[in-house]
């Protein structure tokens, strides 16, 4: 059984598998919605908790459709077959107004945020979000290790701009702040897959 609901203009589905996308609003309102129809969070990976970013580049040809294969750029190779499936049927059901007057014939991204439920609120901060494996000792290190997972978020790029212009490294700051302002407007979705785990046995 599948619901679909709106709630503060991001976009959730429900399926069998305890499973929701959350897209951003800042895309095309019908892409996010056929994504949020599509995507599924693979059940072994469910299971298994894996969890991660994940980018990937699509090409525009000049007529304003996508073309060729997606390109994995970053992340669990594991979400691969997913990401190719929602992105054939994607490439099939293409408008070229998923653009939003974004140029014709160019590379874009679109970037996949698989997360598992724990029961708590998600982070809004990208550092948090980041794979905790490696336990950082200064906010800077935080970010590079974060980096490290997905080397093409804006928003990763511009908290270390943050960081290192409180550390008067100027020139090293504004360079972190020109990729991210690059990147943010190569980007054409962010998407947030939501796992949940299936209930364990009521105690007596």
């Amino acid at each position: 059984m599948k619901k679909l609901t709106a709630l503060f203009l991001s976009l959730f589905i429900f399926s069998m598998g305890f499973t929701h996308a959350q897209t951003s609003t800042h895309s095309n309102e019908d892409m996010n919605r056929f994504l949020s129809h599509t995507l599924r969070y693979p059940a072994e990976l469910r299971e298994a908790m894996t969890t991660g970013p994940v980018m990937v580049s699509v090409q525009i040809d000049e007529a304003g459709y996508m073309t060729g294969d997606v390109e994995f750029l970053s992340g669990d190779k594991a979400f691969e077959d997913e990401i190719n499936r929602t992105m054939n049927l994607l490439k099939e059901n293409w408008s070229p107004s998923f653009l939003e007057g974004k140029a014709y014939g160019q590379e874009y991204l679109m970037g996949f945020e698989f997360r598992i439920d724990n029961g708590s609120r998600f982070s809004s901060d990208p550092v948090a979000t980041a794979s905790d494996k490696v336990k950082p000792s200064t906010p800077l290190e935080a970010v590079n290790n974060a980096l490290e997972e997905n080397p093409y978020s804006p928003k990763l790029l511009n908290k270390r701009a943050e960081i290192l212009a409180q550390d008067g490294k100027k020139l090293l700051s504004d360079m972190d702040v020109n990729q991210a302002n690059f990147l943010k407007d190569k980007m054409l979705t962010e998407v947030v897959i939501v796992g949940y785990l299936p209930a364990g046995p009521k105690s007596l």
